[in-house]
């Protein structure tokens, strides 16, 4: 069984060599409302376990450490209350990446999540800085169509605004390990 799983590991090492990804490293900040599944997607980045955190009220002082696709992030996990929200442009100019976290199945919040993102472009917060918007929460009967959210959150502006090549949006579902893996493929192209 140890040989299979080095068997494994050794061909995703190659893999991520002849794509270019090997070695490459970089800086993100984790942005979105609260509740949205920061904590709990940097925590299975990290760790490999899935595990509920209660929402975020202040900004760790320390990042999170992790790899994924071959690529190894450092990454701030801000919390997403209206408070600590003015925080945020702080942490972005020391970024290669922004992720911000979007929570498909609150179809309550997704105007305010278009507007803090909308604060984000619209400003020029992030300017230069690739932004994955992660629709969260993807696997739940609840969860919003991504063209339904698309609209709400007006991301046609949005990508206008910071253009088509630094903003993408990506369906994830962090208790089921689906979808980030193409948003970090995509931040990579960046590093």
């Amino acid at each position: 069984m140890a040989s299979l799983y080095n068997l494994w590991k050794s061909l995703i090492n190659s893999l991520w060599r002849a794509l270019g990804l090997e070695g490459k490293e970089g800086v993100l900040v984790v942005l979105g409302l609260d509740n949205a599944g920061k904590t709990t997607l940097l925590h299975r980045l990290r760790t490999g376990d899935v595990r509920s955190f209660p929402p975020t009220d202040r900004p760790h002082h320390h990042t999170e450490s992790f790899e994924c696709q071959g690529l190894k992030f450092q990454a701030w996990d801000l919390g997403g209350h209206e408070a600590v929200r003015h925080l945020w442009e702080d942490y972005v100019c020391e970024s290669s990446a922004v992720l911000f976290v979007v929570d498909a199945s609150d179809s309550d919040r997704l105007e305010e999540a278009g507007f803090e993102l909308d604060a984000l472009i619209g400003e020029k917060v992030v300017q230069d800085v690739p932004v994955a918007v992660l629709l969260n929460k993807c696997d739940l009967e609840e969860a919003l169509s991504s063209a339904e959210i698309c609209q709400r959150i007006q991301f046609d502006e949005l990508q206008r605004m910071q253009g088509p090549d630094k903003l993408a949006i990506f369906r994830i579902s962090v208790l089921r390990g689906e979808g980030y893996q193409a948003a970090f493929r995509w931040v990579a192209n960046f590093l």
